[in-house]
């Protein structure tokens, strides 16, 4: 159990110290919490960070029910199962995707002043995120990152489903988790303080990293 953001952060950079103030490293985290965790995180390892913004896309009766997700460039990763599953039709998707893409340009031009990386080609980028439920946000970060060319991807959260586990030690070079639950309800159950920042909040860190 985790009392909050902060101190999940704290408790997973002892699992990341063999990245402590490497050169060409790069803690990336995914809205909302993911940006508190890698502000930590970067504060315990001496490493830089960045926010970065991905869109869930909530499938039509249940929108914390994500059936995909979005990235800044507007890649997208559908979660096929989820898809059939629950019959979500190709239209919706595409129709919700260019919309949810609108609004994340539109929030990380407001918190980080550009939807553009840029900036993180040839680094090593550790994606982080308070932690992994259905798995599409982060599964959609990954795909981006390695778009931009980076030299290797590592995942480190403090919590992951067990079902979700091996199909993310495929798809990138490492993964950290420090809870890999076998009943998972959601992640909110492992903290105390769930409650996730603002915006504004974010934009503040991000100002004074």
């Amino acid at each position: 159990m985790f009392e909050s953001f902060e101190d999940a952060a704290h408790k997973l950079s002892a699992s990341l110290l063999d990245y402590k103030g490497i050169n060409d490293t790069v803690i990336m985290g995914i809205l909302h919490a993911g940006a508190i965790m890698a502000h930590t995180l970067a504060q315990e390892l001496n490493l830089p960070w960045d926010v970065l913004g991905i869109k869930k896309i909530g499938v039509p009766f249940d929108p914390e029910l994500a059936v995909g997700a979005v990235a800044p460039d507007g890649s997208f990763y559908v979660d096929e199962v989820i898809k059939d599953n629950f019959n979500v039709a190709e239209s919706y998707i595409d129709q919700t995707r260019h919309e949810k893409l609108d609004e994340l340009v539109n929030q990380l031009s407001q918190i980080r002043g550009s939807s553009s990386y840029g900036n993180i080609a040839h680094n090593t980028i550790i994606l982080t995120d308070d932690g992994i439920a259905t798995g599409a946000t982060m599964h959609a970060a990954i795909r981006f990152v390695k778009a931009q060319g980076t030299k290797a991807v590592v995942v480190a959260v403090p919590v992951i489903s067990m079902d979700r586990l091996p199909e993310f030690k495929q798809e990138v070079d490492k993964v950290y988790a420090l809870l890999v639950p076998e009943d998972f309800m959601g992640v909110g159950e492992f903290y105390t303080d769930f409650t996730q920042p603002k915006d504004s909040e974010i934009a503040e860190l991000f100002k004074h990293r």
